[in-house]
């Protein structure tokens, strides 16, 4: 018949003195009574000097000096000496807690299987069992704690995770929801507010610590209220939540939609922590509170089109031209529309809105583009609806015909020559002079033409106004000279 120990409720052999697992003595029989000797042979010793000489001294030994425990549970000497006073069963609890992934924890289970007086395990309590955080705001963030607590002897370990909270995170640096922890005492857990994730609510937050600890496993609640900034200008003074702020504009559309175009609204939802649900600028006038309302869900954006999906622009050099786009819906509903360009050079004019239309005029300059260009222009309107226009622009050099390419004289075959005869002047009378036109010959380009074209004609009318001063200077030279010789050489009237 199979034996059940008393203390930890495993089946032992029928044959069985004591447990194989705690050493407990086995069918209501005392250590002594089941021949287990509560003193060993010989003491154990520890590094400090310290003797065991029972199971008892043992345990209050390795609670009071841990460090060296854990030492001498990981050398084995633990095994060893077990199996030195005939206790196998021990050293073979010993040699497997040696190996546990936590020292620690390998100890304490080591501790737990000792024949000894019971020792009280660990016992987790939780300082303060709800955690109320109070009323929060954006901001600067916030430390706190919780207290653990060991009502135990034995290590306390295992983990705490944050739950339905994001803002909490577990002690200071990079965000953790979750973390390990183990203690023999007390030992606060520190927690922070993340302002900066902080979101707003009319209704309370709610959330949890979930403790799973060898202690057991305990939840504590976490309460906090994130109340809302009221708007605080114009018509939508006082507004206290998004639902607010859509009802003052619907009363008011035309005093609301200066908040809106000048981005006070916007400004009020990020100080208290929320998402802007319009992306991109802001509308115009009342199309702004229109386009708010889209954004919410509280109006049907009206199903819009647009005029053209590819713009080309044939430049002339020095030339602007502007092009328009225009989006338009069949709804008697407002449209706004804005654009992002993909390239400088292309200009969007401000939006003018008419009812059910708006016009985005599109202008480009010569000066800005090079030859052949292309790009794209975005165009956002009612409900996030996109078009994407492709822009194209190709910029002409002079109207003169090109003078520095090379023009070769072509003349006229024979064959061509036939053919002119017959041929029908420029008048619309009958060419009768034998080919007169078809004849004349092509005229080719001089190749001062082709200088002037490229601007070369400067630097020959710079080289004939150097040569010519040079000319007339070597010219003066020359006189002064000679007429210096000429009256060296001259007679005196004396000597006649």
């Amino acid at each position: 018949m199979v034996q059940t120990c008393s203390r930890c409720s495993r089946i032992n052999p029928k044959e069985a003195s004591f447990c194989y697992f705690d050493g407990i003595g086995l069918g209501g029989r005392s250590h002594a009574q089941a021949g287990v000797q509560l003193n060993f042979p010989k003491p154990l010793c520890y590094a400090s000097g310290k003797t065991c000489n029972n199971f008892d001294e043992l345990a209050s030994t390795m609670l009071a000096e841990w460090p060296s425990s854990l030492e001498m549970l990981k050398k084995g000497e633990f095994g060893s000496f077990f199996s030195g006073i005939g206790r196998l069963d021990l050293a073979m609890v010993a040699n497997e807690s040696a190996k546990h992934p936590s020292p620690d924890q390998g100890l304490d289970q080591f501790l737990a299987r000792l024949p000894s007086q019971p020792i009280p395990p660990a016992d987790l309590e939780v300082d303060p069992p709800n955690l109320d955080l109070g009323s929060l705001k954006p901001g600067s963030d916030i430390k706190c704690s919780v207290k653990i607590r060991n009502k135990g002897r034995r290590i306390l370990y295992g983990s705490v995770t944050i739950e339905g909270i994001p803002w909490l995170t577990i002690g200071e640096g990079k965000p953790r929801s979750r973390s390990r922890f183990q203690t023999f005492q007390d030992a606060p857990l520190p927690l922070m507010v993340r302002s900066s994730a902080l979101r707003a609510s009319d209704k309370p937050v709610e959330g949890s610590l979930i403790f799973e600890t060898s202690g057991g496993n305990i939840i504590v609640p976490v309460t906090a209220q994130i109340p809302f900034r009221p708007f605080l200008l114009g018509a939508l003074a006082g507004a206290k939540s998004p639902r607010q702020i859509a009802e003052k504009a619907k009363s008011n559309p035309t005093a609301a939609a200066i908040m809106f175009e000048n981005g006070s609204v916007s400004r009020w939802y990020k100080d208290n922590g929320l998402t802007y649900p319009v992306p991109g600028p802001s509308a115009s006038g009342v199309a702004a509170v229109q386009q708010f309302f889209e954004a919410l869900g509280l109006a049907k954006p009206p199903k819009v089109f647009i005029n053209t999906t590819a713009l080309v622009f044939e430049l002339e050099e020095g030339e602007v031209k502007v092009q328009t786009l225009v989006i338009s819906s069949e709804e008697k509903k407002m449209v706004y529309a804005q654009a992002e360009v993909g390239a400088p050079w292309i200009k969007i004019g401000k939006p003018e809105m008419k009812g059910n239309r708006v016009s985005l005029t599109v202008s480009v300059s010569a000066h800005e583009v090079s030859e052949d260009e292309s790009s794209w222009i975005k165009v956002h309107s009612n409900g996030n609806q996109i078009f994407k226009v492709a822009v194209m622009a190709q910029a002409k050099s002079s109207a003169f015909a090109d003078l520095m390419g090379d023009v070769t004289p072509v003349a006229p075959t024979a064959q061509e020559l036939l053919q002119g005869v017959g041929a029908n002047r420029p008048d619309g009378q009958e060419n009768n002079t034998g080919g007169e036109y078809a004849s004349a010959p092509i005229l080719t380009v001089h190749s001062l033409a082709r200088k002037v074209k490229g601007n070369q004609w400067k630097t020959y009318i710079f080289i004939i106004f150097f040569a010519t001063c040079l000319i007339c200077l070597l010219g003066a030279i020359a006189f002064l000279a000679m007429k210096k010789v000429g009256s060296g050489k001259a007679v005196p009237a004396n000597k006649v």
